[in-house]
């Protein structure tokens, strides 16, 4: 059930949201008072149940696939989905609705909005070629984008940080492409590794890789290599590391542990929000 809803991801969006808050809103204010807001836990949870619904019709739209590259940890969530799953999906769904809605109406319709967008990923985008990918990446950052809407925040350093984390979530969606490639071939999902092939999708990664490079310049610009900088350092690092990895990778073993890496350096991006208040 768990694993159904990728509970380790939904741990640290709220963790990230949270963060922010903490560490960016209100840094050098009393941070006590704004997590005392009810409408800050609203926006939070609401985020937590819509995303959560997001991964259960992704999963129940995935199943012939994940039955090939999963075959042992899809049986059990088989059995779960068609007894289940569509009642979850309803149900999460309305949960985060009406959490939306407790917060204030526009709150409810971004949701809204998301929850279609969720939906129409699963069903229809996800199956074009690196529009599914970008989409994706999107969608998992989106829940973040509603804290900073909410609050009204407009600091271009935040949103320069927020577009290398995109472009790092981006690359780990084409890596999982790369590690689910005979599921896709086989069901005839046209992803980037099944459309252009294991070596040019490589060399894409790479292009992407170095476009990264872009906005950690200007954040080491803007914050003379102190404070979130260091997390930069050590994800610059890792993204190096990770293309030599990919270089030899070939088999769905190489690529997973790919993922994983990315999967630390999403989470180290997370954590090291708390650099923003240094």
């Amino acid at each position: 059930m768990l694993s159904l809803v990728r509970w380790y991801n939904i741990f640290f969006l709220a963790l990230s949201q949270y963060l922010a808050v903490v560490f960016i809103l209100n840094p050098k204010e009393n941070w006590k008072q704004t997590l005392s807001n009810p409408n800050l836990h609203y926006l939070v949870f609401a985020s937590l149940f819509c995303i959560a619904a997001g991964y259960i019709i992704n999963n129940f739209y995935d199943l012939e696939k994940d039955l090939i590259n999963r075959p042992n940890k899809t049986v059990y969530e088989k059995i779960l989905r068609q007894s289940t799953t569509l009642r979850l999906y309803f149900l999460f769904n309305t949960i985060g609705a009406v959490l939306a809605l407790m917060a204030s109406p526009k709150v409810l319709l971004f949701f809204s909005a998301y929850i279609f967008g969720l939906w129409f990923y699963s069903h229809k985008l996800k199956k074009i070629t690196f529009v599914g990918n970008l989409t994706a990446a999107l969608l998992s950052i989106t829940p973040f984008f509603a804290i900073f809407i909410y609050y009204h925040l407009e600091d271009l350093l935040i949103l320069t940080y927020i577009s290398f984390i995109l472009l790092i979530i981006f690359i780990r969606e084409i890596i999982k492409d790369l590690e689910a490639l005979k599921g896709d071939v086989i069901v005839g999902y046209p992803t980037l590794p099944a459309t252009f092939g294991l070596k040019n999708t490589k060399w894409l990664v790479a292009v992407f890789a170095v476009l990264g490079a872009l906005p950690a310049a200007a954040i080491f610009y803007k914050t003379q290599f102190t404070g979130i900088s260091y997390y930069l350092v050590l994800g610059g690092l890792g993204v190096f590391f990770s293309l030599l990895l990919l270089a030899k990778a070939q088999t769905q073993q190489h690529f997973s542990r790919i993922n994983q890496l990315y999967r630390l350096l999403i989470i180290g991006g997370i954590v090291s929000l708390v650099l923003f208040a240094s």
